[in-house]
């Protein structure tokens, strides 16, 4: 039976009286170091470090493998062919906390507009989908994963990103027996997204957040929530070592997985700060003490922004690109109304409730947005903060002359037509429906939808009175920067390659072919545009030109291993190729 929200707040305070009358916990754990600080000291005789050997950096074979799979992540159409018109694909893989957490995280990046905006971020974590449960490919996890993305107006040939925060629950003090089960569960389901999306690029992995809040027995106590680090570093370690089962590399013999990656590591220990500052008091953790509190929430999708705004396999995708840009606009009205009551008028509420059963309830919001937008519309997504379940059906609604104040189910404008039926979502993380034909068939600046669901479960969301506003996220075009020069497209071209087979070294040997004399500038410059080094100026001769670039820059200082581009300039002509340095 589900409890009214007034009973469940009821759960909740008897739960924190039952914490502060109960023993205490550890606000950290003796011994525990996070792997990040460890350097050369040891944990039960296993070295420290992401990466091992108290490295937290990958091996330089793995990054260069890594820097050439980031410089495959552009936009694909829906079959999975590159397109510059197309999108990249960024889901979340895991049980509650990983939809809690990327919750948090897509709500603030999709305001984020140093960010690309052609990737797509879609929360596809769902509670109660541990490791050994989605290690099944047959589970239904994967099911209504492919049904949000499809929600979003994607295939899973454009998913090309994942963020892996997986676990089993429960796990017995027997290091390392649980983390190694740990680790093999989620060796199947790195399988499984390979099998899944064949175009998925890397995963990023994650391990749990600090558990000594809890005891012996619960869902993530420690030492254990700590140990399932050494659980994702060991499943990258195979891959790293060759495991067949695990191969990325297509030269190497079938590929069976993505390339892995650590992401953002989340562990420290509890009030203790670590190298960085991070600190988990029991304040950033709700009172079961396993799921992370809005202020946890928070905590962790800083550290992803942080993580994919300075990872330099991240650097050829994930900053801002020309041609597309984030708007978002939060909901002007938001209100539910219900049949049992149909005078009654809700639009104060912090929730907004859809269901079925004796009391029918329906959601309608409304945007106040720009007609003028409506012809620069590439992609429109309708995103709501779920509180326990999301999912159901959405309608169009065409009648903007409605307010939250007044809105009553006996005045409530006639619903238009069904837009999509949207698969389930759960507790605290996000709901996506893409709704570009509305944006682009609108002609007055507002648009309005209806939330209803079959089920007998009510849905339910945040309003913006509860301060998650349900929201537009739009992905407009944006026109050549002034003063940039467009790529001649007539006459002869310059072309520019490389001598060698593929462009990632830790020296760059370019090679550029000139249709006839003329004035050549040759450089090089960071993802951000900013110059690294000038390799030539001046006039050059009509045919083949070859030009070493050491991976210096300008003062003569090695530069950091990452994407780079080199630009070609003759006349009015230009040509840029992407360059992957290696470090040295």
């Amino acid at each position: 039976m589900r409890r009214s929200p007034l009973a469940r707040f009821a759960v909740r305070a008897a739960a924190l009286l039952l914490f502060a009358a109960g023993p205490a916990f550890a606000q950290s754990t003796p011994g525990l170091v996070p792997l990040t600080d460890m350097g050369s000291g040891t944990y039960r005789g296993y070295d420290g470090g992401l990466y091992g050997g108290g490295s937290n950096s990958p091996p330089p074979a793995h990054l260069a493998a890594a820097l050439a799979k980031a410089a495959e992540i552009v936009p694909r159409d829906a079959a999975g062919a590159p397109d510059p018109n197309g999108w990249i694909g960024f889901i979340a893989v895991g049980m509650s906390n990983t939809t809690h957490e990327f919750g948090a995280f897509e709500r603030n990046a999709d305001t984020d507009t140093t960010r690309n905006a052609r990737v797509v971020l879609i929360d596809t974590g769902f509670g109660g989908q541990s490791a050994d449960v989605i290690a099944n490919p047959l589970a239904p996890y994967w099911t209504t994963m492919n049904q949000r993305v499809g929600a979003m107006g994607l295939t899973a040939a454009q998913v090309q990103v994942a963020w892996l925060k997986e676990a089993i629950p429960g796990p017995a003090n027997d290091f390392p027996v649980h983390a190694l089960a740990l680790r093999d569960s989620m060796a199947h389901v790195v399988r499984n997204l390979h099998d899944k999306f064949p175009n998925l690029k890397i995963v990023y992995c994650s391990s749990r957040i600090y558990g000594g809040y809890q005891q012996q027995g619960g869902t993530s106590p420690e030492p254990q929530a700590f140990e399932s680090g050494y659980s994702v570093r060991w499943l990258i370690e195979q891959q790293v070592a060759g495991d067949p089962l695990l191969n990325h590399d297509a030269a190497a013999g079938p590929v069976r997985a993505p390339l892995l990656l650590w992401g953002p590591y989340l562990w420290a220990n509890g009030t203790a700060p670590r190298a960085d500052g991070l600190t988990w008091p029991i304040t950033d953790l709700e009172t079961d003490r396993v799921h992370p509190a809005p202020s946890g929430e928070q905590k962790v999708a800083a550290l992803l922004r942080a993580f994919f705004a300075g990872e330099v396999t991240a650097a050829p995708w994930w900053p801002a690109q020309p041609g597309a840009r984030l708007r978002v606009f939060d909901a002007t009205d938001d209100a539910h109304v219900s049949a049992a009551f149909p005078a009654t008028n809700y639009g104060g509420s912090t929730l907004l409730y859809a269901s079925q059963g004796a009391d029918v309830r329906s959601i309608y919001l409304k945007f106040a947005t720009s007609a003028a937008l409506a012809d620069s519309v590439l992609l429109a997504k309708l995103s709501l903060r779920v509180l326990t379940i999301g999912g159901g059906q959405l309608r169009r609604l065409d009648d903007p002359a409605w307010s939250e104040g007044t809105l009553t189910q006996s005045g409530a404008p006639v619903m238009g037509p069904l837009l999509m039926t949207l698969p389930q979502s759960s507790r605290d993380g996000t709901w996506g429906a893409n709704v570009t034909p509305t944006l682009r068939a609108d002609s007055t600046g507002t648009v309005g939808f209806v939330l209803t669901t079959p089920s007998i479960n009510p849905t339910d969301y945040w309003s913006k009175e509860g301060g998650h506003a349900p929201r537009l996220v739009l992905v407009v075009a944006t026109p050549p920067a002034a003063g940039v020069e467009p790529f001649a497209t007539a006459g002869p071209r310059l072309r520019l390659g490389f001598a060698s087979a593929h462009p990632a070294a830790s020296r760059v040997v370019l090679a550029f072919e000139l249709p006839r004399d003329q004035d050549v500038t040759l450089s090089v410059h960071g993802i951000d545009g900013r110059l690294v080094r000038a390799l030539a100026s001046g006039v050059r001769s009509a045919g083949r030109h070859e030009i070493v670039w050491d991976g210096r820059d300008a003062r003569g200082e090695p530069a950091p291993a990452g994407v780079y581009f080199v630009r070609l300039s003759a006349g009015n002509s230009r040509e840029s190729k992407r360059v992957v340095l290696l470090g040295r």
